[in-house]
């Protein structure tokens, strides 16, 4: 009976270690595992860089004709500090294109001028055929507030916030299949549609090439959401959608015409100028929208 009491003695210790033992293991390892997550909390900085696309263009009313709005490209680096798990404040820095075509079937107009001999007259132009191709190069420098749910692995988050554009290049390419020029001298009372040396005549075929679009700093309001996945102990990746709204007009003047008389030149060149800068256009805006991918480090 003794030598029995001590073999079952025996083995319900072992069981209870062996109990003991597997309880130990779990907790550790749900210590293990919600460490990652902790660790990832307890940090109060992360760096990112991110990849955006595709519609990025510049908006308009254009009267008596329309605009194609052409895809862009937004790269960017940001500094995120999170207050909590849930609330961090953005700040970064991104290049962005913007790309749209201006085209008439046909437009005209009128407006007073002065020749090289100093006589007034009111110069007129009928257009046939006009194409526009806009491009801008900015860089953005945004300020965000981001909320991310902070309860798993994978968190769905929200960021709103503002931007201010610099202009860093700006061009546009101009193409007529036919323009027509004429200038009415009131005083004799008389319409000349020639000589082209005076810049009266039919020009066809008119490319003047690509020219510099000087435009203003752009205000934007920026918003994007999405889901955010942590990947180790240190990294994770966001993807998301974004919408960037422009707040103002970007064109630098609304007081020149699409097609320049100059009155000291003799021969006369006539000088093309954008359609942004024209009456034509109003709410002259930089809208961007599309899926962001973002990969950040901590």
């Amino acid at each position: 009976m003794g030598l029995y009491r001590t073999i079952q003695k025996t083995h319900i210790m072992k069981k209870y270690n062996f109990s003991q033992f597997t309880v130990k293991s779990v907790m550790l390892a749900l210590a293990l595992t919600g460490f990652t997550k902790i660790y990832a909390q307890e940090e109060k900085h992360e760096f990112s860089m991110y990849a955006g696309g595709v519609f990025s263009s510049i908006y308009y009313d254009l009267e008596g004709g329309q605009v194609d709005h052409e895809h862009g490209v937004q790269l960017g680096l940001k500094y995120s500090y999170f207050l909590n798990d849930n609330w961090s404040i953005g700040l970064g820095g991104e290049y962005q294109t913007y790309n749209s075509n201006a085209r008439f079937d046909f437009a005209s107009a009128s407006y007073n001028a002065v020749d090289f001999e100093n006589d007034s007259f009111e110069f007129r132009y009928n257009m046939t055929s006009y194409r526009e191709n806009q491009k801008l190069h900015y860089v953005n420098i945004p300020v965000t507030v981001q909320f991310e749910t902070g309860d798993g692995i994978t968190d769905f988050y929200i960021a709103i916030g503002a931007k201010a554009g610099f202009a860093i290049k700006g061009e546009y390419e101009t193409t007529i299949e036919n323009v027509s020029t004429s200038g009415y001298y009131p005083q004799y009372n008389a319409e000349l549609f020639g000589p082209t040396f005076m810049g009266f005549g039919t020009f066809s075929g008119v490319r003047p090439g690509k020219q510099d679009l000087e435009t203003k700093i752009a205000w934007s309001g920026t918003l994007e959401s999405g889901v955010k996945q942590y990947v180790g102990d240190h990294n994770s990746c966001y993807i998301g959608l974004f919408l960037d709204y422009g707040f103002n007009s970007i064109a630098d003047s609304k007081e020149e015409n699409v097609v320049n008389y100059p009155a000291d030149e003799m021969p006369v060149n006539l000088k093309y100028n954008s359609v942004i800068n024209s009456s034509y256009t109003k709410d002259v805006r930089l809208i961007a929208y599309g899926i962001k991918l973002r990969y950040a480090f901590f």
